[in-house]
Formats: C-alpha cells, sequence, structure tokens
C-alpha cells in the first residue's frame, strides 16, 4: 500500500527506536464490512523519548498502541523494534520479545487479578523468564519502591485493597519488571482521580529517567499530553493529521482538527465570553467502516474544498520537525499557550 506521508526523522544524532510505515489494522463487521481502525499511517519513535497520542475517541490511537504489540497483529504494515520485525515474528519468537514491550492499561483495577497478592501479580514475569528463584524477592522490592509503595506492607495484600492511584503504582512495576525498552501507556490516569493523575504523571516520568524506558504515552485529555509528551501526535479517525513538539503544537496548531480540539477545552474566562472562541462542530464522527472520501475531517471542516473530498492529503512538514496532514493548513494564526 503506498503510504500517505511519515514523520520520520531526519536527525543522525536521535536513535530511531520503533519505526512504524503503512500501519493497517481492520476489523470484520456485519454484511461483509470492514471497520477501518487504522488506515495507512507511519511515524517513528526515538529512544528514550515520550510520545503521546491524543484524539477523540474512535480515532485508533489506543488500537494503534496494541498493533504495536502485536494485539492483535495489524492487517498490514511494518512494526521494526530496533533492527526486528515485529510483524514477521509468531509463536516462540513472537514470546521471546515480550520482555522489551509491556503495556499499562487505563483500568488499574480490573487490569489486576484480584485473587493474587500484589507479590505475586508483579514477580510473574520474573518467574516465566526463569529468573534466579533467589534474586525476584529482591527485584520485586526494587520495583515496587521505586513507584513509591513500601515492599513490606503491601507484598502480601490483594488489589482489592489498594486504592486506584496504588494499583496504578502496582501496575507500573509489573511493566518495569522485566527492563522493557517500550512501555504504552493506554490512557493511564483516566480513571483516577485528578488529585492523583499528577502523582502519576510525575512517577511516569521519573520511572523513564530512571530505567531509561521510551513511552508511548495514549490519552484523549490534551492538557496531560502536553505536559509529559517530547513530541504528539493527533489523530482522528484511523489517521494522523498532525505531529509535533509541544510547545510548536500548542502555540501553533496548524490542523483545523487540532485547532478544533483546543478551542473545545473548557476554560474559566475571567473577562467575560470569548466571542472570537470557535466550537466545535456537530460531534458525530463518520462511521469507520464508511469513511469519508479525501480528507476524512472534511464532514466538519469549514476550510473544506473540493480537493478535500477527491485527495487524501499527505503528512507533510510545514516547519522543522513540525508536520500536518491538510491541503489548507493554518501556519499565521497563533493560539497563546495555556
Amino acid at each position: 500500500m503506498a503510504g500517505i506521508g511519515t514523520a520520520h526523522l531526519r536527525d543522525a544524532d536521535d536513535r530511531v527506536l520503533v519505526r512504524v510505515e503503512n500501519l493497517v489494522v481492520e476489523f470484520p463487521a456485519k454484511g461483509g464490512q470492514k471497520v477501518q481502525a487504522v488506515s495507512d499511517i507511519s511515524f517513528d519513535i526515538l529512544d528514550g523519548e515520550t510520545l503521546g497520542m491524543v484524539g477523540e475517541s474512535g480515532c485508533g490511537k489506543s488500537t494503534t498502541g496494541r498493533a504495536m504489540l502485536q494485539l492483535p497483529p495489524p492487517t498490514s504494515g511494518s512494526v521494526r523494534l530496533d533492527d526486528v520485525e515485529l510483524t514477521a515474528l509468531s509463536g516462540d519468537d513472537l514470546r521471546k520479545i515480550r520482555p522489551k514491550l509491556q503495556m499499562i492499561f487505563q483500568d488499574p483495577i480490573s487490569s489486576l487479578n484480584e485473587r493474587r497478592t500484589v507479590y505475586d501479580v508483579v514477580s510473574e514475569g520474573l518467574k516465566i523468564w526463569d529468573w534466579p528463584s533467589a534474586d525476584i524477592p529482591r527485584r520485586v522490592s526494587e520495583l515496587l519502591e521505586a513507584v513509591g509503595l513500601d515492599p513490606q506492607a503491601v507484598k502480601d495484600r490483594y488489589p482489592r485493597s489498594f486504592s486506584g492511584g496504588q494499583c496504578q503504582r502496582i501496575c507500573i512495576a509489573r511493566a518495569l519488571v522485566l527492563d522493557p525498552k517500550v512501555v504504552i501507556c493506554d490512557e493511564p490516569v483516566s480513571a483516577l482521580d485528578v488529585s492523583v493523575q499528577a502523582q502519576i504523571l510525575n512517577l511516569l516520568r521519573d520511572m523513564r529517567e530512571r530505567y531509561g524506558v521510551t513511552l508511548v504515552f495514549i490519552t484523549h485529555d490534551l492538557g496531560v499530553v502536553k505536559n509529559i509528551s517530547d513530541r504528539i501526535i493527533v489523530m482522528y479517525l484511523g489517521r494522523i493529521c498532525e505531529v509535533a513538539t509541544p510547545d510548536d503544537l500548542f502555540a501553533t496548531p496548524a490542523h483545523p482538527y487540532t485547532r478544533l480540539l483546543m478551542e473545545s477545552v473548557p476554560r474559566i474566562e475571567t473577562d467575560g465570553p470569548d466571542e472570537e472562541r470557535q466550537a466545535l462542530p456537530p460531534a458525530e464522527l463518520p462511521s469507520p467502516m464508511n469513511p469519508p472520501s479525501g480528507c476524512r475531517f472534511r464532514t466538519r471542516c469549514e476550510f473544506k474544498q473540493e480537493i478535500c473530498e477527491t485527495t487524501i492529503p499527505e503528512l507533510v512538514e510545514v516547519t522543522p520537525g513540525h508536520f500536518t496532514a491538510c491541503h489548507f493548513p493554518v501556519l499565521d494564526d497563533p493560539i497563546p499557550l495555556r
């Protein structure tokens, strides 16, 4: 399949850890139809960075993260970790690379086995991968302490006795215990109280620095993704709309969808109503089983023209390191950083 533009990095000083090319994920639906969850996207992830992925529900960001882990394998395309093509692996070959790729799920409580103690949960991977028995307690204690829990106080307790924030700390310890290269964080703070979210975000940032892990942070919260990411991918209906650093993206969003997302964020108006503030067009998303031709955002875009109906916009670099997929990007109307 021909690519629709690629946000590949070209700085020789940056080491690409993961390269995704022409990724397609489709699911069968009734009547022989297919749900086009992810449609021909390409991007790089640098070693040691936090790559944010943001967009409305149903945009394909979580499906992209799971497809990178081969859960399930993508319909087509390439996912390379270092020099290993993950889509070509299966069986024992795929199993052997699992320790390098871990995931933190949205709901920390339901992602833990309520019948197993904290020690059992965190140590399971070590036992599966035949760590020396004498080293397992030390490693479990190290990780529990690193995520802010007292190993002796929590190791023999069950998940039901912990808060959501504490359960997420246990999930982070479980994800890091095998020293992975990449951790996919799928909405890891959306199920937590606001007062706890900042603690978990700071913990993830600390764990990245301490263990040298690369993070893919998936969220629908623009404020969260801005504060934790080194670069941000904006997705809409299975395609990438924009890729940029947080400062560039929030100061000068080039894609109309990105701009409207930012304008939709609730905020306190201190000087009366903002008459110039835009409202999102009707939020009814087109069906992923029958997405619009050309630009998929055109049915909600105030700038659409005839070319938007017939031609898929390529992801092109509009300023250094800032990519957008739009026939008419907005490049001269900055939005003040908040």
